[in-house]
């Protein structure tokens, strides 16, 4: 996915008013009377940021899926043999959430081995 202008005022500039056509520089319409309009360098520097941290969002964003998912497996009242496997799994994932990588190889979740 690539960054967009929209993306990067929006991150350069959160809550600011402005209008813009087909994603154009040119033709951004600075509205917001609070913050000063970005340079379209600075918007550049922003889109390039954003596109050198986009995989490591995609990462973490995947990692806090997966986890999410898994969340049943650690509860009180869960009687699974393997609960062992399912912490470790799920420490990895916050490992990949904590310290996200670019290519991450992410666990894969154990089947639960009920009791």
């Amino acid at each position: 996915m690539s960054i967009t202008t929209s993306q990067a005022l929006l991150s350069l500039c959160p809550n600011a008013q402005w209008s813009m056509s087909n994603e154009n520089y040119s033709t951004l319409n600075w509205l917001d009377t609070v913050q000063s309009k970005p340079t379209e360098q600075e918007v550049n520097d922003e889109i390039a940021r954003l596109t050198v941290a986009e995989p490591l969002s995609v990462c973490k964003a995947k990692a806090k899926e997966l986890i999410s998912a898994s969340d049943w497996s650690v509860l009180p009242d869960v009687n699974i043999s393997n609960r062992a496997e399912f912490e470790e799994y799920r420490s990895a994932l916050r490992e990949l959430i904590i310290n996200p990588v670019v290519n991450p190889g992410f666990p894969t979740e154990p089947d639960p081995v009920w009791i």
